[in-house]
């Protein structure tokens, strides 16, 4: 498959939902869709095209006078292609339709959850919609990858806020991991919800060292700087 059959196939299956689309490059289409139609589009194209979820964006555009963009990104490794599914949301209504669940698509359980988090975009119908990356105590309605937010932001601490955990399948025994653990190299907290010998379940906290690496490289580094930084965080 090309990029311009990939177009086509997408004007063919949803000729009343594409808002626009364009190539910004030869292995890229870009597809822009309103928000309530989110989950028929992003499930034809996991499922019936059997494209592989990538990663969801979330970006403060406001001060471009186009409030917030949320995209999708799949990726057809096949035909060496990406695929990005682009929604314009309103500052002044601010959500999406997950398509973690609805859409089926588990792989964007995360990534939707972080734009929640980091730029304030509820979740509509997400199967687990708790706090992921923002620590137990920080404020509900503050969220740091907003351009308005300061890098170095250092807010009162809210304990109330913390994320509530899970609860295990009945009659299954909870085992904690972490958060400190000798064969973790950050701390992470694992419960694992088990039944005798078999795992049927479970839950996790971790992110507990984010260091907002993306706050500072949004506002404060420059294009050569962030790689610089970047490399030496992840131990590249």
């Amino acid at each position: 498959m090309t990029a311009a059959e990939l177009e086509k196939n997408l004007k063919s299956k949803f000729s009343d939902k594409i808002l626009d689309s364009q190539m910004p490059v030869a292995d890229m289409v870009l597809v822009e869709i309103d928000r309530a139609d989110a989950v028929p589009v992003t499930r034809h194209i996991f499922h019936d095209l059997a494209a592989r979820f990538v990663v969801t964006v979330g970006t403060d555009y406001r001060e471009a006078g186009s409030g917030y963009l949320l995209d999708y990104v799949f990726s057809l490794a096949a035909d060496h292609l990406f695929l990005t599914v682009r929604q314009r949301l309103s500052e002044d209504d601010l959500w999406c339709n997950a398509v973690t669940g609805d859409a089926d698509i588990p792989a964007a359980n995360w990534a939707e959850r972080e734009v929640q988090d980091m730029l304030g975009i509820k979740l509509r119908n997400h199967p687990d919609p708790r706090k992921l990356i923002l620590s137990d105590d920080w404020p509900e309605d503050l969220h740091p990858l907003r351009r308005d937010v300061p890098h170095d932001i250092h807010p009162p601490s809210e304990p109330q806020n913390k994320m509530p955990l899970k609860a295990p399948p009945e009659g299954a025994t909870v085992v904690p991991i972490g958060p400190f653990f000798p064969v973790l190299e950050e701390p992470a907290h694992f419960r694992l919800f088990v039944e005798g010998e078999k795992i049927v379940g479970g839950d996790y906290r971790g992110f507990y060292n984010h260091r907002g690496i993306e706050k500072i490289a949004d506002s404060q580094l420059n294009y050569n700087q962030i790689p610089f930084l970047a490399e030496r965080i992840c131990g590249i």
